[in-house]
């Protein structure tokens, strides 16, 4: 597990990666529930609560066999923590094993402002539902301004039709890469950003053949194939060929 804490002059940030629960006998909700209470005791550790938590990262062992479940686990936790009332995170949850034969693995990234000067806002999409709206408890970005700038945490983004949780253009990878990354892209220039202030970003294909066709999505664009990692993985409905993550930054 890596843990890495630094600050600024308006905030002090906490990012943690590679957690996994410590008993893999137990269920896939109790191992969901695991990592959520271990995230809470790291920050309380580092005089945090899940308040400040601003993104965090789930990949889920056989993610089409279980999210419902694990969105309910999380939902759970977060109804009890009151995070829907505070700052409800950006997130990922994608679908990718792990050598430690756990159900799932997970990371987060948080800020807890010092005197006020520091500030966290959840943001919606221009072109996608609100995941609250069908039951899925994240949020579509997030972005955090400090003495050190402003930091912008797109969610995972698939493909969705406008105003609806149904998955848009079903079986056609190459027109849900552009429904995806047009949707991610209008939250970057929402905020006044473009690919330039792209710090880091990850792009899902559900297979390997798939990769040719982001390739092609990126030099149509004028983009370098090094604009985004590529990752082979499952997204969490089966119906759904790829994803986008991305983190943007800008001066204050």
């Amino acid at each position: 597990m890596m843990l890495r804490r630094f600050e600024d002059a308006s905030a002090g940030f906490l990012l943690v990666w590679g957690m996994a629960p410590a008993d893999l006998s137990a269920g896939r909700a109790d191992q969901t529930a695991a990592v959520l209470l271990d995230m809470e005791r790291m920050l309380a550790g580092c005089g945090m609560s899940f308040a400040d938590v601003v993104r965090t990262w789930f990949y889920l062992d056989d993610i089409a066999s279980w999210y419902p479940e694990f969105n309910a686990a999380r939902t759970r936790f977060f109804e009890s923590r009151r995070v829907f009332e505070t700052f409800l995170p950006a997130s990922t949850g994608i679908g990718h094993p792990n050598p430690f034969g756990a159900a799932l693995t997970a990371g987060f990234f948080a800020m807890r402002p010092k005197n006020g000067g520091a500030r966290a806002v959840t943001l919606k999409s221009l072109l996608q539902r609100d995941p609250m709206s069908y039951r899925s408890s994240f949020s579509r970005a997030a972005e955090t301004a400090s003495a050190s700038g402003r930091r912008l945490f797109v969610s995972g983004t698939a493909s969705l039709l406008p105003d609806s949780s149904e998955v848009a253009f079903p079986g056609d990878p190459a027109r849900q890469i552009d429904c995806a990354m047009c949707a991610a892209l209008a939250i970057l220039e929402s905020r006044g950003m473009t690919t330039a202030n792209v710090t880091r970003a990850v792009a899902y294909v559900k297979r390997p053949e798939h990769r040719p066709l982001w390739f092609d999505w990126l030099e149509r664009r004028g983009l370098p194939r090094s604009f985004a990692s590529v990752m082979t993985a499952d997204v969490c409905r089966p119906d759904w060929l790829f994803e986008i993550e991305l983190d943007a930054a800008c001066p204050t």
